[in-house]
């Protein structure tokens, strides 16, 4: 298999994630080269450092200009005891994405402590990824998976910390996510650093503000952390999970940023939760890229999960990428309510380095 090549910066890290699961090299060319700022931005540049430290033997060639890599792909080999600081760019959340779907294939477990912004406007939060997307892992098998916040950091000096644990297994398992359920609870947490505790508490006046027109059981606790644990930078959030009675978990948040009032940041991410009710999916937009990826790698075996009424961008860029990289493609259809019904033939990936039971 020759080496894939791509031109721009669109769907970076599934590019190298693809690459590195199914061994190919990848070659990017034009990275920004018509922008102002050229190049690979300094979290991406992160993001590969973090792989070299999972992954065995791999070689990356960035040109002066960071305008093309080249990337060449060794053996996940996971690890314990390895720590990355992510930087303050992008949240702890852009760079654990990817490994939700490494780590199952790695030879060893992973055990990886990361610093910087747990909660961050661009990224899943750390508390979105415990709470939503460790939970669906165990859907496809993946189970002991646990996401531990030593630390919270707030942007933009960050200074959070969270350690990974995750083990690794032979084979994924086919999944059949169709029923979304009825809402029966919302749960959540407004968190603040360095700030006054009264914060948490104007954010859960604005959530519950709009939620309890639905439903009763409403519960968001509060989470202000000061001193060592608190991060390096003043901040405030919140983040609400509907969990419905299929067990599907959907999920909405909100980051604190300049001006902006709690009362406003709890009314704003209860509406987003709302609208993610509506679309009537198992699976929320955060999550999507994952699970279909997780769903492409599984046996081969027909994987069905129920999403909402339309794709994010992220998703239909993943689509793309699965189906040059793995040869898998998607069945789409729409369901009378609206929502979109995705089914494939897994490639039957398997880990290799894994004995058989």
């Amino acid at each position: 298999m020759g080496t894939v090549r791509y031109s721009g910066a669109a769907h970076f890290r599934q590019r190298v994630l693809l690459a590195t699961l199914t061994g190919r090299s990848v070659r990017i060319d034009g990275i920004r080269a018509d922008e102002e700022e050229v190049g690979l931005r300094d979290y991406e540049a992160s993001f590969l450092r973090l792989l070299e430290k999972v992954v065995n033997g791999c070689e990356i060639v960035i040109n002066e200009t960071g305008t093309a890599l080249r990337y060449r792909p060794g053996i996940i080999v996971g690890g314990e005891g390895i720590s990355h600081d992510c930087g303050t760019s992008r949240a702890i959340g852009y760079f654990v994405q990817p490994l939700l779907a490494l780590a199952p294939f790695a030879k060893r477990g992973l055990s990886l402590t990361l610093r910087g912004v747990t909660n961050g406007p661009d990224d899943p939060s750390v508390d979105v990824l415990r709470t939503v997307t460790l939970p669906l892992l165990r859907h496809f098998g993946i189970n002991g998976a646990a996401l531990h916040v030593a630390k919270r950091g707030a942007p933009p000096l960050g200074g959070g910390e969270v350690k990974l644990e995750l083990q690794p297994l032979r084979q994924l398992e086919p999944i059949s996510l169709l029923d979304a359920g009825k809402v029966r609870r919302v749960r959540g947490v407004a968190y603040g650093t360095k700030v006054s505790p009264q914060m948490a508490n104007r954010l859960v006046d604005g959530a519950r503000k709009v939620l309890n027109h639905y439903l009763p059981d409403v519960w968001v606790y509060t989470d202000v952390h000061k001193g060592a644990t608190s991060g390096a930078s003043p901040g405030f959030g919140v983040a609400l999970v509907a969990e419905t009675t299929s067990g599907a978990l959907l999920s909405s948040e909100m980051c604190g940023y300049a001006g902006a009032l709690p009362e406003d940041l709890g009314l704003t991410c209860a509406d987003g939760l709302l609208e993610q009710v509506r679309g009537g999916g198992v699976v929320d937009a955060a999550n999507q890229p994952l699970v279909l990826t997780l769903m492409c790698l599984g046996p081969e075996d027909v994987s069905r999960v129920r999403l909402g009424d339309e794709l994010s961008d992220a998703t239909v860029g993943a689509l793309r990428l699965l189906k040059e990289f793995l040869g898998v493609t998607f069945r789409i259809e729409t369901d009378t309510d609206g929502s979109l019904v995705l089914a494939c033939r897994g490639c039957g990936f398997k880990n290799l380095s894994q004995r058989v039971t």
